[in-house]
């Protein structure tokens, strides 16, 4: 659990550094417009591809944080045993879900790597296989970090306590 933790952990920091990165590019892109009449060729298709990027790579570490969002309107009128029993099918329900948008993904990211798949036209050419594969390994790490938080809280005890599998 510690290697899957500090693997989610680098992935939160790399999307943090992608973030700061793509704010400079947008204030680039917008200065280039504004004072020189000539943006950044590429900024629309980078930020297109990037939003996607970013997002899943915080899904890991949010799942084991138990930062993910969710209600708990029918777990209130639970007690301790149903409340353990919905949780375990929210996190095997949302471990099949990655699972699956992993395994749905890879047809199509080895086709983008065999057809040379990319977004944009002229100057600037993304190629969008990258950004397939990231999809990919961090649906895994979503599937796998949500039978972790599964797998801890069942050994916990089923306390009716935050499930958070990562202590900062």
């Amino acid at each position: 659990m510690k290697f899957q933790t500090a693997v989610a952990r680098w992935a939160h920091i790399l999307s943090a550094g992608w973030v700061f990165l793509l704010a400079l590019l947008i204030i680039a892109d917008v200065v280039g417009r504004t004072l020189f009449l000539h943006p950044i060729a590429g900024t629309k298709e980078i930020l297109q591809n990037s939003v996607i990027a970013v997002t899943f790579l915080q899904l890991p570490l949010a799942i084991l944080t138990g930062s993910m969002l969710r209600t708990t309107a029918l777990v209130d009128a639970l007690g301790p045993r149903s409340r353990m029993m919905m949780r375990c099918f929210a996190w095997t329900l949302g471990a099949l879900l990655f699972a699956a948008i992993a395994y749905a993904s890879l047809p199509a990211a080895f086709a983008a790597v065999r057809l040379g798949e990319y977004e944009g036209e002229g100057a600037m050419r993304i190629y969008t296989w990258p950004v397939r594969f990231l999809l990919i390994v961090t649906s895994a790490l979503a599937a796998l970090a949500y039978l972790s938080t599964m797998i801890a809280d069942l050994r916990g005890g089923g306390e009716d306590t935050p499930y958070s599998t990562v202590r900062n």
